[in-house]
């Protein structure tokens, strides 16, 4: 069986995946799906997520399998890294699966309509006019997964020092105690750290990634120009969440 296509294959699942995240992301705010109906909104956000991490997990391997051996460590990479690690956890069920914090919310909260307050942690973008949408997603739960043994997490210590550096999150306690909040109210923007890790792998194999959709060809492009988000340097703010009942 010829592996000449494997590359772009599961490049065109990652750029459909990233679709059906900025759809069901659109459609549970703008479109006001959470309104009226919640877990239907939460389940289609939770969804994509899993789906877009997925198809990065797939590309590394049709990388390993196309090619010999990846352009790029992932896992002595931070982009890349962090990318498998909330992967693996979703797949194989460890620290709550690593949360967004619509479900974190839900599952959390004394209840799902009682507001409670959130640090949020973003990651601006090195163009004066780049942004990215917002799906947040726990830091507590990640931090759980960072701290488990590599028996456990399937992560060895070197990754998850690196991990840590990259997206500096020593700094996430201060910015929690700054507010009088706990290091649990903390959610990380997962949107730019997707963007970063795709900015990162795609111009390496761009030359096979020739697939024939609008998404394949939008999201390649895309990929291969846009500037990545700092990660050591945070956007913070803290405020208000609630969902309706």
């Amino acid at each position: 069986m010829k592996n000449h296509r494997l590359i772009e294959h599961a490049f065109e699942e990652l750029a459909q995946s990233l679709r059906v995240l900025l759809e069901a992301n659109y459609r549970a705010n703008a479109g006001g799906l959470l309104l009226i109906d919640r877990a239907e909104a939460v389940g289609n956000i939770e969804t994509a997520v899993t789906s877009v991490l997925n198809a990065f997990h797939s590309l590394y391997d049709a990388i390993e399998k196309q090619l010999g051996e990846s352009p790029v460590d992932w896992y002595k990479t931070g982009e890349l890294a962090i990318i498998l690690a909330i992967r693996n956890a979703r797949h194989h069920n460890k620290a709550n699966r690593i949360r967004t914090l619509y479900t974190y919310h839900t599952q959390e909260a004394e209840a799902v309509n009682r507001m409670e307050q959130y640090v949020r942690i973003d990651f601006p973008s090195l163009e004066d006019d780049g942004t990215t949408f917002d799906v947040y997603i726990s830091w507590a739960d990640l931090n759980a997964l960072l701290s488990l043994p590599k028996s456990e997490s399937r992560i060895a210590p070197e990754t998850v020092k690196i991990i840590e550096e990259y997206i500096n999150s020593t700094e996430f306690s201060s910015y929690a105690n700054s507010y009088g909040l706990p290091e649990s109210s903390v959610v990380i923007n997962l949107v730019p750290l997707i963007v970063n890790a795709a900015a990162t792998i795609v111009p390496l194999i761009e030359s096979h990634c020739r697939g024939e959709s609008t998404e394949s060809k939008t999201f390649r492009v895309h990929f291969c120009h846009v500037s990545k988000s700092e990660t050591k340097r945070h956007a913070v703010n803290c405020g208000p969440f609630v969902l309706p009942k």
